[in-house]
């Protein structure tokens, strides 16, 4: 009964959009009433709009801290509006400063909402189709740029989406000013507040969608990136909250929690920048998830869904950011938001098995190392492997920070180009392709686990051709131990098998190691050809050097075992001599299809054929951009059989566009 109701909601959520938007416009009522502002429960402040045609509109209406009470209005009919105060529910006689408000400016496109044709799509109130590329920008750095200069650069380099957190410690919470641990007495702090709408209307003006997230997980969580001992609801600190599991049941926190998606939904929410209300981030590192608490977390997203709808009448998405294994916390989501860190965004990214029932798009991710041409290599990873994996948008980089130091801009602006160049959000239906790529000369194979804290579900490797996203996902990055504590995830061994042309070294990575160490077991066609021993230390750690390992020509089946206390990262293996000297991902349809192509490292130019497409015989226009360079150029190329013929890969990474003629 409690899902049939949510199923009603979320489709009445979604089939109200209106195709026309027009404002906004303002109306400010310079009035004080007694008790707190910011409480409905004392102050039910709204205002009833009353336009050319049709039944009067209400919102509801904030306190601004300094003019009074104001409303914003986005209206479904033009022309000019008056405004009438109502507090508690009774019409007051106080005029708006404006006077009669001029409601004629169009809203362009609308507001974003899920594709109700397509579920791996977003679209626009008045049907354009929206595919969000960009990256995090959580918070404040302690240095240049600001928020806003971000915002802008983000803007003149093509991007359009972005997520950003209500925290504290940069003045962003409006429950917790910033550099106290001293709350206002049931009031919402003004500076955050204003923060806030600095930086909404940054985002209108550089046209980006932002995810706005309302809580995270630090605030209420004593294990995992802890805010909670400092937190002003917390007891300790003279609050009302004596375990920080409690925020999801305690009448008062919720009561508290509804007054801040009031004021945010009232006076943010006429924004279209607004892409959606995120009530959490990684919820799942709350105290309350430790307390096995989950029932009550999800019962709390439902609440606040259900809430958040009832007061917002432009319909924003609402989601939240976890694990998605737990299906109770997403029915009354719009679109799902995991996370990722594995040791290989490319195949934790193109191989995961998102749910397709609504929309999904990877949120968070981040290279597993801080080295430049690494980390622009995952970057354009994570939104290549999101594009084609087909999924609602690419993943998101996570550490904005290093987007300027890096000179990451060209990435995210050449994506941007990709999508329009090959009007990506219109094949919604397109499919991931397994491409292969056959060059003259051999190349080094170097992969990597796509999964990371994860129970084993593939550990057995045919190379090259079982070496694909989908297989590498189920390849968890943390290599448990055979012996240890954690074997019931599924310890391996892990097996690999080909036929070398030559003899051959395989090399093995690792990311780092167990605080109670580790033992890594090589096994060469089934003799022990290398063990290493990592002691036991008082945290976890890098390891000096990789671990190496010498094969025949011939058959060779490769063996890795841990025998150790506990687990080992896998960063990657390289098998030399297995590969080809190019790589290749892609999505496409009979006549459309996009590939990324990419040569091993140091080589551009590699001659090559690609095998594995979508689009049958015929002629097609190709559109090539190399990444490196931000170039673009067009030509044509014949198709037959399925497979490009021998050609010269552009560059050393590139994307090709292919279009029916």
């Amino acid at each position: 009964m409690v899902l049939t109701a949510i199923l009603v909601a979320t489709l009445l959520h979604r089939s109200a959009a209106t195709k026309a938007w027009f404002g906004p416009a303002i109306a400010t009522f310079q009035v004080q009433f007694g008790g707190n502002p910011y409480d409905p429960d004392q102050n039910d402040v709204r205002v009833q709009f009353t336009g050319p045609s049709g039944p009067p509109i209400e919102r509801i209406a904030y306190y601004d801290g300094v003019a009074g009470y104001k409303a914003v209005i986005v209206a479904p009919v033009k022309g000019l509006y008056k405004a009438t105060l109502i507090r508690n529910g009774k019409k007051m006689l106080e005029q708006p400063q404006e006077g009669l408000l001029n409601v004629t400016r169009p809203l362009e496109h609308g507001y974003v909402h899920p594709d109700t044709e397509a579920t791996n799509r977003f679209r626009y109130d008045d049907g354009t189709p929206f595919y969000p590329i960009g990256f995090n920008l959580g918070w404040q750095g302690d240095g240049p740029p600001t928020l806003i200069e971000q915002l802008t650069l983000m803007g003149k380099n093509d991007i359009t989406w972005s997520r950003i957190w209500a925290c504290n410690w940069d003045g962003k919470n409006p429950w917790w000013p910033q550099g106290t641990a001293k709350a206002l007495p049931g009031q919402l702090w003004p500076k955050a507040l204003d923060t806030w709408q600095e930086i909404v209307d940054q985002c209108e003006r550089s046209g980006i969608e932002f995810q706005f997230v309302l809580f995270h997980h630090g605030l209420f969580t004593s294990k995992v990136n802890p805010n909670w001992p400092d937190h002003p609801w917390n007891a300790a600190n003279g609050g009302f909250l004596k375990d920080a599991g409690d925020f999801f049941t305690d009448p008062e926190a919720k009561r508290r929690t509804k007054m801040w998606l009031r004021y945010a939904v009232a006076r943010y929410g006429a924004s279209p920048s607004v892409f959606a209300w995120e009530l959490f981030n990684e919820v799942e590192w709350v105290d309350a998830r430790y307390e096995d608490r989950w029932a009550d977390i999800e019962a709390w997203h439902r609440e606040m869904a259900a809430y958040i709808r009832s007061i917002d009448p432009y319909g924003h998405m609402i989601t939240t950011s976890s694990a998605i294994e737990r299906k109770g916390l997403y029915e009354s989501m719009d679109y799902y938001q995991p996370h990722t860190y594995p040791s290989n965004v490319l195949n934790a990214v193109a191989g995961a098995n998102l749910p397709k029932d609504k929309p999904a798009f990877f949120g968070e991710f981040g290279p597993p190392t801080t080295d430049k041409a690494a980390v622009r290599a995952g970057v354009r990873d994570g939104i290549y492997g999101g594009i084609t994996a087909n999924q609602a948008g690419p993943a998101m980089f996570w550490s904005w920070d290093e987007v300027g130091p890096m000179d990451l801009y060209g990435e995210f602006k050449n994506a941007a180009e990709v999508i329009h160049l090959s009007e990506f959000a219109k094949h919604p239906n397109a499919k991931p392709l397994t491409v292969r790529v056959s060059t003259a000369g051999g190349g080094d194979l170097t992969f990597g686990p796509g999964g990371g804290w994860d129970k084993m579900e593939v550990s057995h490797f045919k190379l090259p051709d079982e070496l694909t996203p989908d297989r590498l996902a189920k390849l968890p990055g943390f290599f448990q131990s055979m012996d240890g504590s954690h074997k019931d995830m599924g310890a391996g061994p892990i097996t690999l098998q080909f036929t070398a042309k030559q003899p051959g070294k395989l090399t093995l990575r690792l990311a780092e190691i167990a605080q109670a160490g580790a033992k890594i077991s090589i096994f060469v066609n089934g003799a022990l050809v290398k063990e290493t021993a990592y002691p036991a230390k008082d945290k976890t750690y890098v390891p000096a050097d990789p671990l190496e390992a010498a094969f025949p020509a011939g058959p060779v089946s490769l063996r890795v075992e841990n025998h150790g206390a506990d687990w080992a990262r896998i960063a990657d293996f390289t098998v030399t001599g297995a590969g080809s000297q190019a790589t290749g991902i892609g999505v496409g349809e009979s006549d459309w299809m996009l590939l990324r192509l990419t040569a091993a490292a140091g080589l551009k130019d590699v001659t090559g054929t690609v095998t594995g497409l979508s689009i049958g015989d015929g002629d097609y226009n190709l559109t090539t951009l190399d990444l490196d360079s931000g170039n673009t150029t067009n030509s044509t190329m014949s198709v037959r059989r399925f497979s490009l013929p021998e050609f010269k890969i552009p560059g050393h990474d590139c994307v090709l566009i292919f279009k029916r003629k």
